[in-house]
């Protein structure tokens, strides 16, 4: 109904108004998308630089010289009621408007914190395309929104979303989930203690911020985003860090299943990743490997399925079988998250189980008392992921807090971050909704217990 539910706003004259936080290479795209489409628009976009934000707005379609720049309540309103874009440097700005829906695209868990709260707050829709954030604090902000009658929400289009469309799919029509995952490009080249420096040129051939492109790299992205969908599905790492194979489409299948059949796994049901198959020259094999798109590896005893599954030529055998898209549409599908919050009250995903997975740093490098930590895609530190209540026992900072914090003691290579070894920056939006959230007994299906006010 996603089309009919435009049409209808369209007809009526009342297009869906959104406003991104973030006009980045993500944002952007996206913002492009929507110009597009009919009953939708982009009425805002908040971003540090106003030549950035008016640029993808010109992109999109408007016109520069009709593009307001407004950092205060009055005049911005008044530009969106005249159906001016507005720009704006403020994010808190953004949901004092008269808008349905909010996106973040900043990938700062901090920022991504305060947008999201304030949105809620405001009883607006919020669409994080900032997994950063939702590893961290998903679980409360998901249950203030559902006490605030909006959505909270993950974006679709990105891995978590595409995958969570899939297990839906294929969870409903009753196959055993063994494994979910991706299988992104940038980790053909990967690299655990990979940094700016040493992407710089990558970076910028590829015109993307090095820092960004670390995070993939290193695997930080990956471990993040396959823990959001733990979150979501129940799934989880079967190991630290999960395994990352190389495999493509054919293997991928024989890998993820348990290893009395000859396979890797201790158990069915979890997250991982795959590095894509190469050619001879070091080049990604595109046509054998699932790269860039994502896979479900599903499970039937069925004869019968069975033999209509091999008859579609479906990858796989034994009973296991791969689902996969060789793609993942992360700009272009971020409307369909925003439509089905706004329409239907519809979130894409959310971590409706709490924290299943915990996402932690381990230091790149020897790191000495009295440094700064630099937080994922720097030289500090990457991500690792694992059950919650192991990491909780093992008593490590969630990687989201590591931003900024001072080390109170040397760190090994290698070794992962626990409280007792850093002083965090207490005086944040994450650090305190984190806090909160602990506090909490946030189990499924547990009824909201949050007022959500204005701080």
């Amino acid at each position: 109904m996603f089309k009919q539910a435009l049409d209808k706003r369209h007809a009526r004259g009342k297009p869906i108004q959104v406003a991104f936080v973030g006009a980045g290479r993500m944002g952007t795209g996206a913002i492009c998308q929507i110009g597009l489409m009919r009953g939708i628009s982009v009425a805002v976009i908040a971003d540090l630089s106003t030549e950035r934000a008016t640029r993808a707005f010109e992109l999109s379609g408007y016109r520069r010289e009709d593009v307001v720049v407004a950092n205060a309540v009055g005049p911005a309103q008044d530009a969106i009621r005249q159906n001016k874009p507005v720009v704006t440097q403020d994010a808190t700005l953004v949901p004092q408007l008269e808008i349905d829906a909010v996106v973040d695209a900043t990938g700062s868990p901090e920022l991504g914190a305060r947008v999201a709260l304030q949105t809620i707050q405001a009883r607006k829709h919020i669409i994080m395309l900032n997994v950063e954030t939702d590893v961290v604090v998903g679980p409360i902000l998901h249950r203030m929104a559902e006490a605030a009658g909006v959505v909270y929400t993950v974006s679709s289009g990105d891995e978590p979303g595409l995958i969570a469309e899939f297990y839906d799919r294929y969870a409903g029509l009753g196959f055993e989930i063994v494994a979910v995952g991706k299988a992104p490009s940038s980790i053909g080249l990967f690299d655990r203690f990979a940094t700016p420096d040493s992407v710089g040129e990558d970076a910028k051939r590829l015109g993307v911020n090095p820092h960004f492109l670390v995070t993939f790299r290193d695997a930080t992205k990956t471990m993040i985003e396959m823990a959001c969908i733990s979150n979501y599905t129940g799934l989880v790492p079967d190991i630290r860090g999960m395994h990352g194979p190389i495999a493509g489409v054919n293997e991928i299948p024989q890998l993820f299943r348990p290893k009395s059949e000859g396979g890797i796994l201790n158990t069915r049901g979890v997250v991982d990743y795959a590095r894509p198959l190469k050619h001879e020259d070091g080049s990604i094999d595109f046509d054998r490997s699932v790269t860039p798109g994502t896979f479900i590896v599903v499970h039937t005893d069925h004869k019968q399925i069975q033999e209509d599954l091999q008859y579609l030529d479906v990858t796989g055998s034994d009973g296991y079988y791969n689902m996969y898209t060789p793609y993942h549409l992360v700009t272009n599908e971020i409307p369909l998250s925003i439509v089905n919050a706004v329409a239907f009250n519809h979130p894409t995903i959310v971590p409706k189980l709490g924290l299943v997975t915990e996402v932690f740093g381990a230091a790149k490098r020897a790191l000495t008392a009295g440094e700064t930590v630099e937080g994922a895609g720097g030289s500090s530190v990457y991500a690792l992921n694992d059950l919650y209540e192991t990491a909780k026992a093992d008593n490590v900072v969630p990687l989201g807090l590591l931003t900024d914090a001072k080390l109170l003691r040397d760190v090994r290579r290698e070794e992962v971050i626990t409280y007792d070894m850093v002083e965090l920056q207490t005086d944040t939006t994450l650090y305190h909704l984190r806090a909160l959230q602990n506090s909490m007994n946030l189990q499924p299906h547990a009824p909201p217990s949050l007022k959500v006010a204005a701080e």
